[in-house]
């Protein structure tokens, strides 16, 4: 092959193309951002260095000077949301929504930004209402899947078990730990009522969902006694024990009435010991010596506070150690014994029994559902010498 001369001009020529190329972008980048009012640039500014306030005040001055700026007003919205302006955010999602010349994707996305504002407001109905109205858009998973945690807070079980259906119909991602925990809610609802069918229909359903939740257990469990089916009773009590033997120490007593009634209280201390052993807890212990204390007496009380202190030192429980030992002596070593145990009862005695695996939301009660980061089985009771 012949070298041709005019070959050469092939990359002058590519070079050429792409410095104008480059003069062209760079004209276009500078024409648009010569447009943008400074204000805009500011609230930028203000928004890299977290000076949230500042950031809202300059958009807004760029929001009044081209209030047909769309992007810029739903971000001015969330910005608002965030801030706990849930009026400002309100008025301008509605404005937008009101609107008749927004392209439909657009005012989609105005109506789920103003269906948040409602949620975060507490107006639930109408949250729940425009959420609805969202059915066939872009944001209908999205929609719905906050729609469920609509229905959570209003407590509309049956309506948000039908939510999460849709959602893993829409998303595909499982959502039976929900489905079985509102199932839960509802069968406790009708253990209250006395309604028995309910209840097992309820746990039949949540077993269905998720065969490993162990509130359904301990439901089947509080039926059973409440029935005085000792059987039923004793059956749930083994399938809590396989799946959650931490939860015992909710339904000490109940499980306490049981081997009473069948004559045999002493199962009930073993298992209680069982779980503390899987499960070392400051609650857990209390319980084991409660009912060792009924059944076998101070001394084997005393033997398991000190194989447990032994093995995991706890300052709450160390004043039952001294409350019990303080019996054992006379005059002013008992008297000594018993003030120190005083002394760390009331250092002790506000902790709270239970915490979120998930946020670390601490109480004294168990809940299913967090009060601190909403998320579900996500309480445990506190381990034992874990800040108590």
């Amino acid at each position: 092959m012949e070298f041709e001369a005019w070959w050469l001009l092939i990359p002058l020529g590519c070079f050429a193309l792409g410095w104008f190329a480059a003069r062209v972008d760079i004209r276009y980048v500078l024409r648009e951002a010569r447009a943008l009012p400074s204000a805009y640039f500011r609230g930028l500014n203000f928004l890299l260095r977290e000076q949230h306030d500042k950031a809202v005040e300059s958009f807004v001055d760029v929001s009044r000077r081209d209030p047909h700026a769309l992007d810029l007003q739903l971000a001015l919205g969330s910005l608002f949301r965030r801030q706990g302006r849930i009026g400002e955010a309100t008025g301008i999602h509605q404005s937008l929504v009101d609107r008749h010349d927004l392209p439909k994707e657009k005012r989609d996305l105005a109506q789920f930004e103003l269906a948040q504002d409602f949620h975060a407001a507490g107006l639930f109905d109408r949250a729940e209402t425009v959420y609805e109205q969202l059915t066939g858009t872009a944001y209908e998973a999205e929609a719905v899947m906050k729609l469920a945690s609509v229905l959570e807070q209003e407590k509309a079980w049956q309506k948000a078990i039908a939510a999460r259906e849709r959602v893993q119909r829409l998303s595909g991602e499982p959502q039976g730990i929900f489905i079985a925990q509102y199932h839960c809610e509802l069968a406790e609802m009708a253990l209250a009522l006395g309604d028995a069918t309910a209840v097992d229909q309820h746990l039949s359903a949540a077993l269905a969902v998720n065969r490993n939740n162990s509130r359904v257990r301990l439901i089947a469990f509080r039926a059973a006694m409440k029935s005085n089916d000792t059987s039923a009773a004793t059956a749930a009590l083994v399938e809590l024990q396989r799946t959650n033997p931490e939860l015992l120490v909710l339904i000490a007593e109940d499980v306490e009435a049981l081997y009473g009634k069948l004559g045999t209280p002493q199962i009930a201390v073993d298992q209680m010991a069982a779980a503390q052993r899987s499960a070392p807890t400051s609650l857990g212990l209390s319980r084991l010596v409660d009912a060792s204390l009924k059944v076998e007496g101070r001394v084997q009380a005393i033997a398991h506070l000190k194989r447990e202190l032994t093995a995991q030192p706890s300052a709450r429980e160390a004043t039952r150690l001294l409350e019990l030992e303080s019996a054992e002596h006379d005059g002013e070593a008992s008297e000594t014994m018993l003030g120190i145990a005083q002394l760390l009862h009331r250092a002790t005695d506000k902790i709270p029994g239970f915490h979120c695996t998930h946020c670390g939301f601490r109480a004294p009660r168990y809940y299913w559902k967090c009060p601190g980061c909403n998320e579900w089985e996500s309480f445990c009771a506190t381990p034992l010498g874990h800040n108590n």
